[in-house]
């Protein structure tokens, strides 16, 4: 009967688009050949549109219609009429001085300036964000990836594997949202997704909800689509990023509105966007908009406003986002990477494989509506407060039948059923759902197998002690069990021939807090002075930078429980106390209280946390991804060692706090600040002091001191030469805009400066090793140049101040980068 019904749709589609054609065309400067962009093309009063960026148009009609109407402020209006034996128009406008009194309104200078920068003076009453008090409403989203063509071909026998490559067989994404909107000033904001379905798919796609799509602001600084920033029309700089133009005076909605043509100014410095606004002629508020890029995509923004009498402003009431294969030469950075020929490169997300390929059609296209509807202003609105920005209701997923047909503010076609019934099957059929699955595994550094997730970065290391380090390591997943893990690794070294180990178990004590209480065991080695946060963020990267060059370690063998806990999205905690017998690969021995200790037992408690008071977080029922990250943030551990309980034989006392702050430009530019301090007091073995990341092997000659530089290490600083009780160290590293050779090829050059401050108290303590403090200060500067070839670069850097060297050989270091990441 479902195929019945399908067939019966299509037959009547087919009997629908005979009635109409489709009119494509390009309007021109007769005198020039230039495009002209929004020129306007009417059929009727009822019907008509403005070409895009590149002077193209496309409309439907009637087969009824014989002419069209093309106008545009300072060109002779033309009237087009249509034959059947064109399929492509090119339409000449002739130019002419036409009496533009209605619009320019200021003379000596741009009129379209002038009226940009009082838009620009009232965004204080225009903006709702600043003129309302409080403003709720709620919106309904349809996500589409479609085939324009509408040709139904077979489903799963002649699709790809990956679902990437569902988009060339016709409309293979569909998604629906429903949520409600609270804002409360000063900068109270947050988003209930109340009904979430995704076509084809068990649970949700969440992913999806993490992109901004479309802002509901366009009187921002930043104007944000697919996660990539813009310059705004409207920024308080505009002017310096814009040029504009009046096209003409329009009445909307009984008020009349300046349209306003605006085009990047430094097109090769600050990501621009190309379109018109609608400003109102009293108020200056925004009516309409449209936003566009045309080049390797077509990327169209369009956001629809309602005026609301009694508050005077203008308040969205529609936005829709259209992104399609284009034939340009402009690259367009969305989802967070670029697109160019089609594909699309981001990292971590579900449209890395829906819409990333290896083949392009035209007529592909992806599109989002999203319709605002129940709108109060000033209603006091109470709603729960929460940290998170976007949080998604326990049963959004489970919503009735009754509940869609009522909420949804655009039909869902018999189109969108096929959709559902459809991409249902592919998925299924080719288990789409474990192959993204393992995408992100990948990308969190696993490889799942069944039940149980290997950690890439157990299978081979190398280092200087060890030599070829080789193992197998992991952990069980949800499928043997959600509430239980087990974890463990195995690995070998072909130079000590020692076999090391680690195994726990976990268990899950509550899922919305991410609370685990775990306990493990580990038989490994560690590097001398090495501090590392519980909390740390730990971006799997397939090289190591400073692994490979460490060959300062002791043994130690360790008993430990912890307990993980989020006490909200920002703020994650976890408590460790271990017990660990440290045993001494070379000679070191530690003189405490007239005892020489060579082997000795911590027993150490830990608190460390991971603080992000900034970061905007959309809260699941499943987990808290982060959506914007904002700086500064912080990472922060405190640890304390006991004497004479479980065998402790020392006490001592350890800090550490690392705050990282960013800077991102819109020309692509950014700097970033990281400043770290450690503070140890009491009896502190040299096992457990500090280094301050040493990445330059004791090697004579610059080149066998060739490796890889990491991005928190001294490049210039030898290993085991400084360690410390108390220490604070800064790193800048400022990242010039990226250099555009070609599409492929875009080094980026940084510029680095470090510099490191500590103390040691009592070296006689520590017998058998020479080191020295950092109380005079070190400092080094770098350049990188990255992206060379693939994920490579190179870096030099040069020591100097207080810790200079006497030869220029032994103040340099000359290295890889490496910043691919999966």
């Amino acid at each position: 009967m479902r195929k019945f019904l399908l067939l019966s749709f299509l037959i009547i589609s087919f009997q629908s688009i005979s009635a109409q054609q489709i009119i494509r065309g390009t309007v021109v400067n007769s005198k020039t050949g230039d495009p002209l962009p929004y020129a306007n093309i009417q059929v009727s009063e009822e019907i008509g549109t403005l070409t895009n960026i590149n002077g193209t148009f496309e409309i439907q009609v009637d087969k009824k219609v014989s002419e069209l109407l093309v106008t545009y402020v300072g060109y002779a209006l033309q009237i087009v009429p249509l034959t059947a034996s064109t399929e492509i128009y090119i339409i000449q406008l002739q130019p002419q001085l036409e009496d533009l009194a209605e619009v320019m309104l200021y003379s000596g200078e741009n009129p379209a300036n002038k009226i940009i920068q009082l838009a620009i003076k009232n965004k204080i009453n225009n903006e709702p964000e600043k003129a309302l008090d409080d403003f709720s409403y709620k919106s309904y989203n349809k996500f589409i990836i479609d085939n324009q063509a509408n040709t139904l071909k077979a489903t799963a026998d002649s699709s790809m594997v990956e679902v990437k490559t569902l988009i060339n067989k016709g409309r293979a994404y569909l998604s629906e949202k429903v949520s409600s909107h609270y804002f409360k000033r000063p900068a109270i904001k947050r988003e209930v997704v109340e009904a979430i379905k995704t076509a084809g798919f068990k649970k949700p796609v969440y992913d999806v909800l993490s992109l901004k799509v479309e802002p509901l602001s366009l009187y921002k600084k930043d104007y944000t689509i697919f996660d990539t920033k813009y310059a705004a029309p409207l920024a308080n700089n505009a002017l310096s990023n814009y040029t504009y133009k009046i096209l003409d005076t329009v009445n909307t909605s009984q008020r009349p509105a300046y349209v306003i043509y605006y085009k990047p100014k430094r097109e090769q410095v600050v990501a621009g966007l190309e379109g018109i606004l609608y400003l109102d002629t009293i108020t200056y508020a925004i009516q309409k908009a449209k936003a566009q890029l045309i080049g390797v995509v077509n990327l169209e923004v369009e956001h629809n406003y309602t005026y609301y009498k009694k508050e005077n402003i203008w308040f969205p009431n529609n936005q829709t986002t259209t992104l399609k294969p284009g034939t340009g030469e402009k690259d367009i950075s969305v989802f967070g990477g670029s697109i160019s020929v089609g594909a699309v490169q981001r990292k971590r997300s579900l449209l890395n494989n829906v819409l990333a390929t290896g083949e392009v059609e035209n007529d592909l296209y992806l599109s989002s509506t999203t319709t605002n509807y129940d709108i109060e202003f000033n209603s006091n609105t109470s709603f729960q407060k929460s940290p998170a920005w976007i949080s998604v209701a326990k049963d959004a997923d489970t919503k009735s039948l009754n509940y869609w047909e009522v909420n949804r503010q655009t039909p869902y076609t018999f189109k969108d059923e096929f959709t559902e019934y459809r991409v249902d099957s592919i998925i299924k059929a080719r288990d789409i759902e474990h192959k993204i699955e393992v995408k992100k595994a990948i990308a969190n550094g696993h490889y799942p197998v069944h039940f149980w997730d290997f950690d890439l970065s157990k299978f081979v290391k190398y280092n200087n002690y060890e030599g070829l380090r080789l193992g197998v390591g992991g952990n069980t997943n949800d499928k043997l069990s959600e509430k239980f893990q087990l974890n463990g690794y195995l690995v070998y070294g072909f130079i000590d021939h020692t076999f090391k180990y680690g195994l726990g178990a976990a268990t899950l004590l509550n899922k919305p807090t991410g609370t685990w209480l775990n306990v493990n065991y580990y038989d490994d080695i560690r590097e001398v002075g090495s501090f590392k946060y519980l909390r740390g963020i730990n971006d799997f990267s397939i090289l190591e930078p400073r692994f490979v060059n460490i060959s300062y370690y002791y043994n130690y063998q360790s008993l430990q429980t912890s307990l993980k806990h989020r006490v909200t999205p920002r703020l994650e905690t976890e408590w460790v106390l271990a017990k660990s017998d440290i045993t001494q690969i070379g000679n070191y021995a530690f003189l405490n209280n007239n005892q020489l200790y060579k082997d000795y037992t911590i027993t150490e408690a830990t608190l460390g946390f991971l603080w992000r008071p900034f970061s905007k977080f959309l809260s699941t029922p499943e987990s808290h991804i982060i959506i914007d990250k904002q700086y500064p943030q912080f990472t922060g551990q405190f640890s304390h060692s006991f004497a004479n309980f479980l065998g402790g034989d020392f006490n001592f006392t350890k800090f550490g706090l690392k705050a990282e702050y960013q800077i991102n430009r819109l020309d692509q530019s950014n700097t970033q600040f990281t400043l770290e301090g450690n503070y140890g007091f009491g009896d502190i073995p040299l096992t457990h002091a500090f280094h301050a990341y040493p990445n330059s092997p004791n090697k004579e000659a610059i080149i066998s001191r060739f490796s890889i530089a990491g991005k928190l290490s001294f490049e210039t600083m030898y290993f085991n030469e400084f360690f410390s009780e108390r220490q604070v160290a800064l790193h800048v590293r400022h990242q010039l805009r990226p250099i555009n050779i070609s599409e492929k090829f875009r080094p980026e050059i940084v510029l680095i400066s470090r510099f490191a401050l500590g103390d040691f108290e009592n070296f006689e303590a520590h017998q058998n090793i020479e080191f020295k403090s950092l109380k005079h200060g070190y400092s080094e500067a770098g350049l990188e140049i990255n992206k060379l070839f693939g994920g490579f670069g190179l870096s030099g850097a040069y020591r100097y101040g207080a810790y200079h060297l006497p030869t220029l050989r032994e103040n340099i270091s000359f290295k890889f980068t490496f910043q691919l990441k999966i």
